[in-house]
């Protein structure tokens, strides 16, 4: 045998060839197997590419449908046809702006993708069963694949080459409705148990008579010797929220951060800190402070009528000017509220205690509501006119001026919806933001007494600030009861 030491140069040679040869092998053995995972691995990037793209395309288009449908819901079946309408027109037949396969195909609409609720958490009924059972439907629900299959369809590499299946399918859903509600949080007691009573003819709402003045600082139930405000919770919690600065952004802004409020309970605290708070609730009319929960006027705009209507001389449609902003106090036993409340006023109410009448609502004879129902319509009820005063208001029987005409043209039918004249209209703040009916606060009517820190919602009133609020009152003609349901604000999706 020889050894090593002893092997010839020529064999040495050959056992290197030998085992260099073997490592080739090993390594295009092992190189064709890398080849084949490498190849795998890519084929699943590119598929896994592709899904999430077309994940991302039908995201996007869900997203967009559900925010647009959200906007028309108003707990009517009005407001689902209308979400439907909204949806649909998004999917026209040759129109690009919904597609997918990166641009390159059209998508169509179903009412089958489109779901609704009363929360967002369901549960959720078909496009169909909403139409025919509304029950406060505010929340929609939009899935893509509810529409064709194909658009969710995937054609793929990787499982095309190592399984039987060629395709997958994916598909995306969103979820949009209110965040908010246009609430002012300051509940005031409801003067009455029926949201709506005949009063002698009139619509009488809660108690409150459209076109009347009130204090809203000073009613109660029952009768005391003061008024009662309280603040209402604008988020939901447990815990009472009385810090000025956690409210004066709600404060200027006239909303609260809570979808549903009527109906259930609430927490509030007593009273409302109107000495801290007024110059927030002046932002209507272009006024700001400049403490540091001063409003902005970018998201707390003013109206677009600023004229203050007071009592003496701003109220010149008036026979007699008024001997003060609201209807003259009257406490009973049952209540603290107005010489307007009961169905006929005191003996010897005179005229000028009725306060300023009609600046912003006219008074709502009651057969326009049974005959129409509710929701209230658009434009309104039919109204009265001046010449109802004397049966309206009596005794007292206050009467419009000779000199200042009270407004009659169907346009512009009250003081406040003139757009010229010193009598009626003041402009808003140069360069200020301004919109219609900002000076309408919505107030939540509370069933009281109170007791306790949660309180019922019967509803929510509307009230028109006739003048700038005050560190002690804050005045405010009342003009109906809002629904809910049309007060939604802050469209968001939720997960």
């Amino acid at each position: 045998m020889v050894s090593p030491s002893n092997a010839s140069p020529q064999g040495l040679h050959r056992q290197d060839e030998a085992r260099r040869g073997h490592q080739r092998g090993v390594i295009s053995v092992m190189f064709v197997i890398a080849l084949v995972i490498i190849c795998g691995f890519l084929a699943l990037a590119v598929d896994l590419s592709l899904v999430i793209h077309r994940k991302t395309e039908l995201q996007n288009i869900a997203d967009t449908i559900a925010l647009s449908a959200a906007h028309d819901l108003d707990g009517t079946a009005t407001g689902i046809t209308k979400a439907l309408a909204t949806a649909s027109s998004r999917f026209p037949v040759h129109n690009d702006r919904f597609t997918y396969s990166y641009g390159k195909k059209t998508m169509a609409w179903s009412d089958t993708a489109m779901q609704f609720a009363s929360s967002p958490s369901g549960p959720w009924r078909s496009a169909g069963e909403a139409a025919t059972s509304v029950d406060d439907l505010l929340y929609v629900q939009f899935d893509t694949a509810g529409l064709d299959s194909d658009y969710g369809s995937v054609a793929t590499l990787f499982l095309r080459t190592f399984t039987d299946t060629a395709d997958t399918f994916t598909s995306a859903r969103a979820i949009a409705g209110r965040s908010g509600l246009r609430v002012t949080p300051l509940g005031i007691c409801a003067m009455g148990d029926e949201s709506h009573r005949n009063h002698n003819g009139e619509l009488e709402e809660f108690g409150f008579r459209r076109g009347v003045g009130y204090n809203l600082l000073d009613l109660n139930r029952p009768g005391a010797a003061t008024g009662q405000t309280y603040i209402v919770n604008p988020v939901a919690q447990a815990t009472a929220i009385t810090d000025v600065a956690s409210l004066a952004p709600f404060v200027c802004t006239g909303t609260i951060a809570m979808s549903r409020l009527s109906g259930g309970a609430v927490r509030v605290s007593p009273s409302f800190p109107i000495d801290l708070l007024y110059q927030q609730l002046n932002s209507r009319f272009g006024t700001y402070g400049t403490n540091a929960t001063a409003c902005d006027a970018r998201t707390a705009p003013s109206d677009v009528n600023t004229k203050e209507y007071t009592f003496n001389g701003g109220s010149v449609w008036m026979g007699a000017a008024p001997a003060q902003q609201s209807a003259a106090l009257l406490q009973t036993p049952e209540r603290r509220w107005t010489v307007a409340g009961p169905d006929a006023a005191p003996a010897g109410t005179l005229a000028v205690q009725f306060g300023p009448l009609w600046s912003y609502a006219r008074a709502v004879p009651y057969a326009s509501y049974t005959s129409l129902g509710t929701p209230e319509p658009a434009a309104g009820y039919p109204t009265y006119d001046t010449t109802a005063w004397g049966t309206l208001y009596t005794p007292g029987q206050p009467t419009t001026s000779a000199s200042k005409p009270y407004p009659t043209s169907a346009t512009t039918p009250t003081p406040y919806s003139q757009t010229s004249g010193p009598d009626f209209f003041k402009a808003a703040p140069a360069n200020n933001k301004s919109f219609p009916n900002r000076r309408v606060l919505h107030l939540p009517l509370l069933a009281c007494p109170v007791s306790g820190s949660q309180a019922t919602v019967r509803g929510i009133g509307k009230f028109f600030m006739t003048v700038q609020a005050k560190s002690n009152a804050l005045y405010g003609e009342f003009a109906g009861l809002a629904r809910e349901q049309s007060l939604g604000t802050r469209i968001v999706l939720y997960p």
